[in-house]
């Protein structure tokens, strides 16, 4: 999968973990997604509902369809809360817009994430 990640001051733990969650979430790569949160996590899809918990998150995410490029434009985080956005590209060359909105545990700079709530558009011609 290609990554392009937006630059960005890398003075900003909480803002790069939900950069780093919502890449191995599109990676399919569910070790790495769990190093980044907690054994209650919930991962909504706004609009759908919940998509998965930590304990079936690799079940989850090996369903998926595969992603072949993430472009992440844009990151922000503030206390216990982050989010990043940009594009999905899959090899049919559908494109989905994509916001990542998480709440950690608490307002440390190690904090886990306990939810994550996914906004997705389809790109339109």
């Amino acid at each position: 999968m290609k990554k392009e990640v937006m630059f960005h001051c890398g003075n900003a733990p909480k803002m790069e973990r939900v950069i780093d969650l919502t890449i191995a979430l599109a990676d399919k790569d569910a070790k790495a997604a769990k190093s980044h949160v907690r054994e209650d996590f919930v991962w909504n899809e706004v609009g759908k509902g919940e998509i998965a918990k930590y304990e079936n998150l690799g079940d989850v995410l090996s369903n998926r369809p595969e992603v072949s490029k993430i472009q992440v434009t844009n990151g922000l985080s503030h206390g216990n809360g982050a989010m990043c956005e940009g594009e999905l590209q899959f090899a049919d060359n559908t494109v989905l817009f994509f916001c990542s909105v998480v709440q950690f545990v608490n307002t440390a700079k190690d904090a886990l994430v306990k939810e994550l709530h996914i906004y997705f558009i389809r790109e339109t011609a």
